[in-house]
């Protein structure tokens, strides 16, 4: 880990424990430099991709304040932990998470129908085997779930659509992020394995209604898994 993503993970640490409070300013540089014992240099660069994220306001001539909440990025699943300890629950972004994902990924599964080609129905199909692999076994929590999320972006992939692609790819961080929660309980890695096996034969069938019609469930299946999870 580079010096400036241990310093924001410090800040980050100390934004979640009230040090830092939320409308206050940070520390001038130079005390944040001693504080975290880096040059003033990596905490330039670390407070740049704070402010990049919204989770800091910059002010001209005046020290960086910590913004309001409603400003943080949602896509950083530091940030997103940062927040849900500070608001004790991640019950609402999670939600709204799974309701974006159910926006783009079923219009993604059936321009995929149509679209999608040997090379990719054979990714689709061994990531299925992938995660069906991991059923039964706990210690591949990670592994399912790293081939879940490769499942869809294949999908992703397959629908050839580059507006689409930008749309999703940022999600990414969040959703294996999500993933790795309902992916260490055995029936839902089950349930998963199911709904990806039905999205597979339609997507074999470039049927659009049917690629959709599984996205849809499998979307139905996946907001219930994380309807109770926390990320905190």
């Amino acid at each position: 880990m580079k010096a400036s993503e241990r310093v924001v993970a410090a800040i980050l640490e100390a934004i979640a424990s009230g040090e830092f409070p939320i409308g206050e300013e940070l520390p001038a540089e130079s005390a944040l430099a001693e504080r975290y014992s880096v040059s003033r240099l990596t905490i330039r660069e670390a407070t740049g991709v704070l402010a990049s994220a919204g989770v800091l306001e910059v002010q001209q001539g005046r020290r960086n304040r910590i913004a309001d909440m409603a400003r943080w990025s949602v896509l950083d699943p530091a940030i997103v932990e940062t927040r849900a300890r500070l608001q004790g629950s991640t019950a609402e972004l999670v939600a709204e998470l799974m309701e974006a994902r159910r926006v783009l990924e079923v219009g993604i599964a059936r321009l995929a129908a149509r679209r999608v080609d040997d090379e990719q129905l054979t990714a689709l199909a061994e990531q299925v085997e992938l995660m069906r692999a991991c059923i039964e076994d706990d210690s591949m929590v990670e592994r399912s779930a790293s081939a879940d999320i490769r499942f869809h972006e294949v999908i992703q992939e397959a629908a050839r659509n580059a507006y689409l692609a930008g749309a999703f790819a940022p999600l990414s961080q969040m959703l294996l992020r999500v993933r790795l929660e309902t992916s260490s309980t055995r029936s839902v890695r089950a349930d998963a394995v199911a709904w990806h096996e039905k999205i597979l034969a339609a997507l074999q069938a470039h049927d659009e209604d049917a690629a959709g019609a599984a996205m849809t469930g499998h979307m139905a299946q996946t907001s219930e898994a994380t309807r109770t999870i926390s990320l905190v």
